[in-house]
């Protein structure tokens, strides 16, 4: 809980970065009803990303520290954003990250689960290049051996740190998740507008590889109507196959109230027909059909095969991801 917002500055015209004052860093299982543990050292992302799910851990963060008594201004100010400015505009940062860290880890609590770095944030996102918290919690790890780590991130930033990983993989289990949702540099300018480019990712991915580092693509997610095609998804898996990736999985869209509170509008926009099919398909389920996710499932599978991906591979790695709740067995980048 969070008891103060400290300014550290800004990027730009409209970025802030505040510093959290967080009571701890490692999230159990227990308390995110994840099976995995989590790391997030920054809540909001400046990638701005359409169709992101966790917009809600921001507000909830910032509503909490508005309503203290005396509220605090730097949270006032924020809460007083539009939810989705806040969380790419407001970014909060766990100064206290590695120390928290290092204070808190316990193996033998952790046991054989995963720690997933990156579950409701950008680890890599900007910030990462001026508060370089992410790899400070990398460097914890180094004093221990036997964990299972996993990072999600949208950046091409991971790559800085491709020696300190290749270390960790010969003190733990670890992967890296490249998340990359198509080649098309300008459908995901619009639906990502601060990520890197597609090309910025893969080489990010093959200087990993080429490190040692055990790294694989998530395509997270994969947007019915818009990167769901045959050819769309076979393009990117034989470019993240040539890069050096692993394995690759992925899933659909899921619509939680976050997601639909920016989708929709960015939908409406661009795509207005794909909107009204989005309604139609969805109603007011967070995912998609059984029939439709088998299908995209048969499809990926196959051109999995075809390429060389290992199936097994893929689907040790993915289970890291993934959440106990029922419904097609989402991965837990996709909650809403």
């Amino acid at each position: 809980m969070p008891t103060h917002f400290t300014p550290l500055g800004t990027r730009g015209p409209s970025t802030r970065f505040l510093s959290l004052d967080a009571r701890g860093i490692l999230n159990p299982p227990a308390a995110t009803g994840m099976r995995f543990w989590s790391l997030n050292p920054y809540v909001g992302c400046e990638f701005g990303c359409a169709y992101c799910y966790a917009r809600e851990t921001h507000r909830w963060t910032i509503d909490r520290a508005a309503n203290q008594r005396p509220p605090l201004p730097t949270a006032r100010e924020a809460a007083m954003l539009p939810s989705a400015q806040a969380f790419e505009r407001r970014i909060l940062v766990k100064e206290d990250a590695a120390a928290l860290l290092r204070r808190d880890l316990d193996p033998a609590r952790v046991d054989s689960l995963p720690i997933v770095i990156g579950s409701a944030t950008d680890p890599y996102q900007p910030a990462e290049r001026r508060f370089k918290l992410t790899r400070a919690l990398l460097e914890v790890f180094t004093e221990h051996r036997g964990l299972h780590l996993a990072i999600i991130t949208k950046s091409a930033l991971v790559a800085r740190d491709a020696t300190l990983l290749a270390e960790l993989a010969t003190q733990h289990r670890v992967s890296v998740h490249i998340s990359l949702a198509a080649l098309d540099a300008a459908l995901l300018r619009q639906l990502e507008p601060r990520t890197p480019t597609p090309k910025a990712r893969l080489a990010a991915m093959q200087r990993l590889a080429e490190a040692g580092v055990p790294v694989g693509l998530l395509i997270a997610p994969i947007l019915p109507g818009l990167t769901d095609d045959t050819v769309t998804l076979e393009t990117l898996l034989a470019a993240a196959r040539h890069a050096g990736a692993r394995w690759a999985g992925g899933g659909p869209l899921r619509l939680g109230p976050a997601t639909r509170h920016t989708l929709f509008p960015w939908l409406l926009q661009h795509r207005p027909l794909l909107a009204r099919r989005y309604r139609e398909h969805y109603g007011d389920r967070r995912g998609v059909t059984k029939a439709y996710a088998d299908a995209l499932d048969d499809r990926l599978r196959t051109l999995m095969d075809r390429l060389g991906f290992d199936p097994r591979e893929g689907m040790r790695r993915e289970e890291e991801l993934r959440t106990p709740s029922p419904g097609a067995g989402q991965l837990a980048l996709f909650e809403g």
